[in-house]
């Protein structure tokens, strides 16, 4: 009877072990040679007329800042469905979209600018979100039109949103942003929201004419680096933690070492943390959450993936998962990676 008990709890241990570890297989996608260099620091992408559009964080130039050439790139979404469904090996065509008039913002965005974060597209109109230095009370979002034919983005340079940020935490912003198209609003989130009573949200008029509605999002440890909305009302959102960020996270003025609770939100962490308490300090974590309508008062975990040197920013929903990529901060301590996630 023991060896028959202690043969299930082994073949009940392989296959927990095993289960833990698909959550943390993907597919990847290799991008054509010219984009797949750690410089490119992608930080946000999106779906839109069958096209995936990437948003490099800085462009090729980062020392001309917003002076300087900023291209965005685009690939065909049945392009990386053959990948995804194993036709192909990998990417190899992509369109390059060039970004005007960002010189001719005023100089309260130019002086504070420290990269693009977020990019969502409705209606030929694109909207990006600019993350500020971390001094700076407000990120931005701009607006401009998106021409397919000529390959350009005509930025609107007197006509932008100022997002206040909320508590302040270092290197945090509004790195998430999408299209609600039932209430033609752009949702956009804080990037940490795990105050007792949940973080901070703005509802933006995508015409720009009305000031943007605050509203409060459910609290959810770790960042939320980027988000994306279905048909069906529901919000998807990339959950991404990494351990240098510990003290900026976990334990600061509105949160103090939540293991336990972390643990229970997230079973997978709790057996982690209960072998080791010191876990979060030396191991990233990534997820993709999920709210079932903006009003939602708790997020819910899909999956998990890999977090080692993937620096995750940016989702796209597609077939019946999601794209996510990363940010490679120019760095050989991380790669430039995009990868298809299933639910």
């Amino acid at each position: 009877m023991k060896k028959r008990r202690l043969l299930f709890m082994l073949v009940i241990t392989v296959l927990s072990a095993m289960a833990a570890g698909a959550q943390n297989v993907y597919k990847n996608i290799p991008l054509p040679k010219a984009i797949n260099s750690v410089n490119e620091e992608f930080s946000g992408m999106t779906i839109y007329g069958r096209r995936l559009y990437l948003e490099p964080q800085y462009g090729d130039h980062k020392e001309t800042k917003l002076d300087g050439t900023f291209n965005l790139y685009s690939i065909l979404a049945d392009s990386i469905n053959r990948v995804i469904d194993g036709q192909d090996t990998a990417l190899s065509a992509f369109k390059t979209i060039s970004v005007k008039n960002l010189n001719l913002l005023p100089d309260s965005v130019k002086a504070n600018y420290e990269g693009f974060e977020a990019i969502s597209i409705a209606n030929h109109t694109v909207f990006l979100s600019i993350e500020t230095d971390d001094k700076y009370a407000y990120c931005f979002v701009l607006k401009g039109k998106l021409d397919t034919v000529k390959g350009e983005v005509i930025i609107d340079p007197e006509h932008f949103i100022s997002l206040r940020r909320y508590p302040y935490i270092s290197n945090a912003g509004f790195e998430s942003v999408t299209y609600l198209p039932k209430e033609n609003k752009l949702l956009a989130y804080y990037e940490f929201n795990a105050m007792p009573k949940g973080g901070r949200g703005y509802l933006i008029d995508t015409s720009f004419s009305k000031a943007p509605q605050q509203i409060t999002m459910p609290l959810l440890y770790f960042r939320i680096t980027d988000i994306a909305a279905a048909g069906d009302g529901k919000i998807y959102g990339v959950n991404y933690f990494w351990n240098g960020d510990y003290d900026a996270y976990l334990n600061n003025d509105w949160v103090k070492k939540p293991e336990a609770a972390i643990g229970k939100l997230i079973p997978e962490l709790g057996s982690r943390l209960s072998a080791d308490p010191d876990y979060l300090h030396n191991n990233p974590y990534a997820a993709i959450v999920m709210l079932d309508t903006r009003k939602s008062k708790q997020w819910r975990y899909v999956r998990s993936f890999d977090g080692v040197k993937n620096n995750w920013e940016g989702i796209a929903l597609l077939k019946k998962g999601a794209l996510i990529v990363t940010d490679a901060n120019r760095s050989s301590k991380q790669v430039c990676r995009l990868v298809y996630v299933d639910f």
